[in-house]
């Protein structure tokens, strides 16, 4: 039985293109030379690729309805830091690039655990965490390494 291996794209709906690009190559990530501006540009992480897709097409691909994006869609994005202070390097380099500060990094109870975190907006709203999680793995590249069933048994 085949199954599902990994998330190896997340693809965001965009309003302007080229201001997306803009704004995450400022965040440090690389638009794949096999990326199409017409259909979807791949901005290259270290551990997954972003697609930005104009709005309309990504909608109209899927089959969806096309209209006006909500403020909060049920999810959000997230980029790890090692430490306090990585985190808000992170979130200043967002802000520098032209996001939005939605809530400033601070330290929060998740539900009996300790982090800190902040959020902000993409020029098209989406939501970004800051996050340092000091009770949880992150590999040297900051993939999140949460246990499996196996390591807790």
């Amino acid at each position: 039985m085949t199954r599902a291996k990994s998330i190896s794209i997340i693809t965001l709906g965009v309003a302007d293109l080229e201001r997306s690009i803009k704004f995450y190559e400022k965040l440090g990530w690389e638009c794949s030379p096999e990326s199409d501006p017409a259909i979807c540009t791949y901005m290259l992480a270290d551990n997954i690729v972003l697609g930005l897709v104009p709005y309309e097409f990504l909608g109209n691909d899927a089959q969806l309805k096309v209209g006006k994006k909500p403020e909060y869609c049920g999810f959000t994005l997230a980029i790890n830091g090692a430490t306090e202070e990585e985190v808000n390097e992170l979130f200043a380099m967002a802000e520098e690039a032209g996001g939005t500060v939605w809530q400033k990094p601070q330290w929060k109870d998740w539900g009996g655990m300790d982090g800190y975190s902040g959020y902000f907006l993409d020029p098209d709203g989406y939501p970004w965490e800051v996050a340092y999680a000091p009770f949880l793995r992150l590999a040297e590249d900051n993939r999140l390494l949460p246990k499996t069933k196996a390591e807790v048994q």
